[in-house]
């Protein structure tokens, strides 16, 4: 493991060249010809700095949705970002370029061997370019190393998505059939991995180009389902599961290896000393975020049925109330009540908790308090937390599939049994039951609602609810609102739990915990009584036009540089 860390190393100071300050001072040529390219170590240290552009720490990327909520509001939810926000950085692409136009210099490397580095690299080049085109949508985009002199591309208009995304697709199917089934080294890309990141792009792809209208979409939802059906039957991946349904789905994020679970398709491998995170450390000391009461209510109650559907549901005057006989996913991502994770003091293991509580430590902003990911254990290890982190598992898979099937009209019970299905037995949720789905009455997937445009079927909207579940703090559902063209979802109140539900909680000794919080001053609530997180915050609401914010803005520096760019619409201002 010290050698793959060493690649690393050798990869980010030989990447830190390759810019256009180094391409003016030493030839292009020399640097190939005579210091690189000559052996597969030189291949594998390239592409081990490619690994960069995945996160894996994706707790808190849902802070950008309707899922969490931070202290302070996120500019993007809340329709106040500018065109300074995000980034217009195209080094990533050039580097995947220029090692495409290179690793085949030397003769010494087995041609086989170095086809792998090249199905590597198409999958970041890939990765990187499908998340520019979410991003701003047509972008700049070649597959050749640019030199000053490529003034009409450097120069040039941004190409369009549909043309760029042939390029995305072509790099993807090259991908999978170059990639090989299994790595000798942990956390390696592999052809599944290829072809799971099909599944998710094509998803989306397919998906945006329907609700947007842009046409087309029906190829990209099969090349979703095509992918994703292939690794359901040939990739030899499960659910992970060992019958105790009140632990093992969360149980799945807090193992130190996921070399052995079934469900792990690609993870990112920490090593004590060696590489280490510490975003479970943040999740009690510095992140106060907390899950929002919308996310909350659409976890099902364990008969399979929505809220408002099952007589199982007992309200939520109490949070013992509100966590009674629901989906088992709901106490295994939220701190369930009456029991202790975070230690405040020798006497206080915190409960859910909010910021406003009296002392330091872990709190968050709506009494819906985090625990999925969290290791008790590895919370003391600063930047050396050692549990593996998922980049790609086998139940967003599933999701895939059921999605696309549902999105092509193709969907039946045999489809449903083998993904939604597969997910509800990990946790003793009833079966889902297309013949008996019947709709939400607080269903927000109408036209009646207000946030879309067209109705969504119920089998589909049941599929979107599993989907939020079963990915909830894993950073899908701002991707998933835009895709599914439901920006308007954001403009939602951002609320809590009931504020009841806490005010009377002691600590374990019985000392009050909230004796000093004076609402209107200390808390704020809507008129039901629900924590109101935003409402001197932005006393105007939230605003989402979706004439505007389906894309972000090009900055205005690189428009001035190019006039060629020209602005997305409604940013022009």
């Amino acid at each position: 493991m010290k050698k793959y860390i060493s690649y690393i190393i050798a990869a980010v100071l030989f990447l830190s060249a390759c810019n256009d300050d180094f391409l003016e001072r030493y030839p292009l040529d020399k640097l190939t010809n005579e210091t690189f390219w000559q052996s597969e170590n030189d291949l594998k240290a390239f592409t081990a700095g490619l690994y960069t552009e995945f996160d894996a720490e994706t707790v808190w990327d849902d802070d950008r949705s309707d899922n969490q909520a931070e202290a302070a509001y996120d500019e993007v939810v809340a329709g106040q970002h500018t065109v300074s926000t995000g980034t217009w950085s195209w080094s990533y692409l050039r580097k995947c370029n220029y090692f495409l136009e290179n690793y085949n210099n030397s003769d010494a490397v087995r041609e086989d061997v170095k086809n792998i580095y090249k199905g590597e690299v198409l999958f970041f080049r890939a990765l990187f370019t499908y998340g520019r085109i979410k991003r701003y949508g047509d972008i700049p985009f070649t597959t050749k190393v640019l030199t000053n002199e490529d003034t009409d591309v450097l120069y040039g208009k941004r190409v369009p998505r549909a043309d760029v995304m042939k390029q995305v697709l072509a790099d993807l199917n090259e991908a999978v059939k170059l990639i090989p089934e299994q790595r000798a080294m942990e956390g390696n890309v592999t052809k599944w991995a290829a072809l799971a990141l099909k599944s998710r792009i094509c998803l989306h792809e397919g998906t945006f180009r329907k609700y947007h209208q842009l046409g087309n979409e029906t190829e990209m939802l099969q090349h979703a389902a095509s992918a994703a059906k292939k690794i359901i039957d040939e990739g030899g991946f499960d659910i992970y599961k060992t019958g105790k349904p009140d632990e093992d789905y969360r149980n799945l994020f807090t193992q130190l290896s996921l070399k052995d679970n079934p469900e792990a398709i690609l993870y990112k491998k920490y090593v004590k000393d060696e590489l280490g995170h510490n975003f479970i450390r943040y999740m009690v000391e510095s992140h106060k975020d907390g899950l929002t009461k919308d996310m909350v209510n659409d976890y099902v109650c364990n008969d399979g049925l929505p809220i408002r559907l099952s007589p199982k549901y007992k309200g939520d005057n109490t949070l013992v109330d509100e966590f009674t006989d629901r989906d088992l996913r709901l106490e295994q991502t939220i701190v369930p009540p009456g029991v202790g994770f975070f230690t405040e003091v020798d006497d206080d293991e915190v409960v859910p908790r909010l910021t406003q509580a009296k002392g330091a430590g872990s709190g968050c902003t709506t009494g819906y308090h985090i625990i999925k990911m969290y290791d008790n254990d590895e919370v003391a290890k600063y930047d050396q937390a050692e549990t593996d982190l998922f980049l790609f598992r086998y139940a967003e898979v599933l999701l895939n599939y059921a999605e696309a099937k549902a999105e092509l009209e193709e969907i039946d019970q045999g489809i449903i049994n083998i993904t939604i299905n597969k997910l509800r037995e990990r946790v003793a949720t009833a079966p889902m039951v297309i013949a008996n789905l019947q709709r939400d009455p607080d269903s927000d997937m109408t036209v009646a609602a207000g946030y879309l445009d067209n109705e969504v079927p119920v089998v589909l909207e049941e599929i979107r609810r599993e989907r939020r579940m079963e990915l909830a703090c894993e950073g899908f559902r701002y991707d998933d609102l835009m895709r599914w063209r439901a920006g308007k979802f954001l403009i939602k109140k951002t609320l809590g739990a009931k504020w009841d539900a806490f005010k009377d909680l002691t600590t374990v000794s019985g000392s009050p915990i909230y004796d000093h919080v004076v609402v209107g001053k200390d808390i704020y609530l809507d008129e039901n009584g629900y924590i109101d997180l935003y409402q001197t915050q932005l006393p105007d609401g939230k605003i989402f036009d979706p004439n505007k914010h389906y894309y972000f803005g090009i900055p205005l520096g690189e428009i001035a540089l190019n006039p060629n760019l020209e602005q997305n619409p409604g940013w022009d201002n």
